[in-house]
């Protein structure tokens, strides 16, 4: 019973469903103060869902594609006889014109096949997971849904994986994506005071601040981070801060835990202009996406 649910609920969340998490500082009793909205769909015939909806939303979504690629090669030919008769008549600068009207159309048409391609790709790795999880190997399963959101980080593939977790009881402590990514460290971020917290060198790299640009004085007990048009004075224990020289307070202090500086994962991404979204099922924060 436990995979048939499961299962449906993957078919039907990856497919059809959508799941949407917002980030809201104001409204939520929640760490990280965000907010999660979430839809649950059961049915007494999981086959039938399978084989249905799946194939029959995958099925509109080609039709759509083909349908924008034949309108744009139908645009092309048009233009071609117009720049023939432009060169034809000595009207060159028209005859520019056009020529950029087609590459642009070109680079529309090769954009969209690649996101066929893109969307093929994702659609083969829905079947396996599907498939991973009817023959019980949740943890197969989980890995490619990892892989799907590598390639398309959504809110929707987010919550997905959440709620799969949730139901597998793997939501113990927070798990963290940067762009698609999920950031790993020797050390495990951890909500404290109602904040998630990560290793700060794991998220900095992360969000592409090297390690180069960390330093730690012992003395002052403080992280200096310098990297591109942004100078970071970042003391433990402490929500005063400065930025580019000029104090600021964030709204949780870094920490020491087993040897390393911990970080609000909010505060830091905020300074540098990455979003955070929370998903409460699963425990997820994501940065940048």
């Amino acid at each position: 019973m436990f995979k048939k649910i499961i299962t449906a609920m993957l078919i039907l969340s990856l497919v059809v469903i959508p799941f949407m998490a917002f980030a809201d500082d104001t409204t939520s009793s929640t760490s990280d103060n965000t907010t999660t909205s979430t839809q649950a769909v059961t049915s007494n015939d999981n086959t039938t869902v399978s084989d249905s909806v799946y194939d029959q939303t995958s099925g509109d979504s080609t039709t759509i594609q083909n349908s924008q690629i034949d309108a744009i090669n139908s645009q092309i030919q048009e233009l071609e006889q117009e720049l023939e008769t432009a060169i034809n008549n000595n009207q060159f600068a028209k005859a520019l014109e056009i020529s950029n009207k087609i590459k642009a159309l070109e680079q529309k048409l090769k954009t969209l096949s690649q996101n066929d391609q893109l969307e093929a790709q994702i659609a083969d790795l829905k079947t396996e997971a599907i498939n991973d999880f009817q023959n019980g190997q949740i943890d197969n399963a989980i890995n490619v849904i990892k892989q799907i959101i590598s390639l398309k980080h959504s809110q929707d593939n987010y919550a997905l994986l959440g709620k799969i977790y949730h139901m597998v009881k793997k939501d113990n402590t927070p798990h963290v994506f940067a762009n698609g990514k999920e950031v790993l460290s020797d050390v495990n971020p951890m909500i404290y005071n109602n904040r998630t917290y990560i290793p700060l060198r794991a998220v900095a790299n992360a969000i592409g601040v090297d390690n180069n640009a960390i330093s730690w004085d012992n003395n002052n007990r403080t992280v200096n981070i310098k990297t591109g048009n942004i100078n970071i004075y970042m003391p433990v224990n402490t929500t005063n801060i400065k930025v580019n020289g000029n104090a600021k307070a964030i709204d949780a202090p870094a920490i020491i835990y087993k040897n390393r500086v911990m970080v609000p994962l909010r505060a830091i991404s905020q300074l540098f202009n990455k979003s955070v979204n929370w998903y409460q099922e699963g425990q997820i924060a994501t940065v940048g996406d």
